[in-house]
Order: structure tokens, then sequence, then C-alpha cells
């Protein structure tokens, strides 16, 4: 068996390969900001300059997300699809969107539908610097895109909310995807 590169910390499923292979969740962020991009953008969230400088800066982020190690990703985490725990191993199902993806990729998705966090969610996997890279990017667009959309909803649930607790990882995120850094 392979050793586990970083971001992952002996987990069996880190023993794959982690090259570039198009699978599941792998290209999930960029296929939804071309999606978001096909619709005109964010526009319902536009005046909020880091926001606007998030959009911007997408193809640096993206850019950022693809130098970062893939490894492999439930896709979809989220409490719902993660049951409970078996010693240090997460007991999860639903595994449609298992592939190679950026690392942070899930604990960014889990962000977006916790009370936990980011520094806690980090503690609790056992982070390093790229993984706190990946799961930010993968919250702060993912959960602007969600906000947006949700914005046009007859019921827009709690998107906005979770993305105004989260000012501080857009925030992160611009600085992230910001050339001048």
């Amino acid at each position: 068996m392979a050793p586990a590169g970083p971001g992952c910390r002996s987990r069996p499923l880190c023993t794959l390969s982690a090259g570039r292979a198009r699978l599941g969740a792998r290209d999930v962020l960029r296929d939804r900001l071309t999606t978001v991009e096909g619709r005109g953008g964010w526009s319902t969230l536009s005046r909020h300059a880091a926001i606007e400088a998030l959009w911007v800066r997408r193809e640096a982020a993206l850019t950022a997300l693809d130098a970062l190690l893939r490894v492999p990703t439930h896709g979809d985490a989220h409490p719902v699809n993660l049951l409970g725990r078996d010693g240090d191993d997460v007991i999860a199902i639903d595994w449609e969107q298992f592939g190679l993806a950026p690392a942070g990729f899930d604990l960014g998705y889990l962000l977006l539908a916790v009370d936990t966090r980011l520094e806690e969610l980090l503690a609790a996997y056992g982070a390093d610097a790229d993984v706190r890279r990946g799961a930010v990017l993968v919250a702060a667009y993912s959960g602007v895109s969600r906000a947006a959309w949700s914005l046009g909803q007859p019921d827009p649930g709690d998107h906005v909310e979770r993305l105004a607790r989260l000012s501080a990882v857009v925030q992160e995120a611009v600085w992230i995807a910001s050339d001048d850094r």
C-alpha cells in the first residue's frame, strides 16, 4: 500500500492513486461555476464587495484548487450522509459522487451544512494548509452559489443565513484567489 499523502491521515481510501483522474467530485465546482456563469453570475448578490471579488477571481480560485493534491472524496459530505463513527472512521452512505477531488473538498461541503467552525473541522480532520485552502475555496464558492440560487426560489431556506455566518471564510477565499498575495 502507498503511504498517505498530505491531507490524508492513513485512511485506507487514501492509498488510491491521487492523480488527475476525472471522477465524480473532481470538477463539481468548475461545472457549477460554468452553469452559474451561463445564467448571468451571482447577480442577486453582486452588490457585496467580497462576493464580487470572488466572482472576478473564480479562474484563479479554480487554478488554486487544481494545484492541490487530489484525494479520495465522498463528494456529498453533509450530516444526512455521515451516519456516525466507528473509532476513527466515519460511517458514510450515498457514495454516488465519490471520486478524486482537491484536498479539503469534503470539509468545504461539510462546513456549509453544520454549525461547526472551520477551525474545529480542520482540527478534527488533522488538516494541513492545503486542506484548509481547498475547504475554504469550496465552501466560499459553493456557499455563494447556493445563496444566489436560493434567492430566486419560493422558499430560499437557510442558504443566505449560512453564507452570512461564513463571511470570514469568504474573505479568506478572496485572499487565496488574489493575484497579489
